[in-house]
């Protein structure tokens, strides 16, 4: 199963949602043992043609993705530092190499696939994610990777 949140890799067997709750076995939540951002177990179906997809562009018949059980590091793209005034884009990956970085940017709310906005770029960067606008330094910024949207 692949995390939502951090892209991390795991099994879903061994990664129980709530550890100490009785209904740990029939609540049907995984939490990743990487992030712990608690999610719906993944439908077999789906899992099994995002892997399918995930090992045709390696030529692999199997195996884990570059990285796995480490903090993602970005492999190239822009970051939302890179964004100019107005321009609107979609969050498309999270920096989980820092684990006090990654705890701010899940308690502002910004998760991937959610849609921003760069409003202002000095002397902080001020941007809009839903209804809320957030100010943030270069070094949060720089952890939120981004997709033109």
């Amino acid at each position: 199963m692949k995390c939502s949140f951090c892209g991390y890799e795991f099994n879903e067997t061994t990664a129980h949602g709530c550890g100490p709750c009785p209904l740990s076995t029939t609540c049907g939540k995984v939490k990743c043992p990487h992030c712990g951002f608690e999610m719906p177990r993944e439908n077999l179906i789906f899992g099994w043609f995002r892997r399918r997809r995930h090992r045709a562009g390696k030529g692999e018949k199997g195996g884990k993705r570059n990285g796995a059980g480490k903090g993602q590091q970005f492999q190239g793209g822009r970051t939302l530092s890179q964004l100019s005034n107005g321009d609107e884009a979609v969050v498309s990956q999270i920096d989980t190499s820092d684990r006090g970085t990654l705890n701010k940017i899940m308690a502002l709310g910004i998760l991937p696939g959610m849609r921003v906005t760069m409003i202002q770029r000095y002397p902080t960067f001020v941007f809009q994610v839903g209804n809320t606008r957030v100010t943030a330094d270069e070094n949060l910024v720089n952890k939120i990777l981004i997709n033109r949207g």
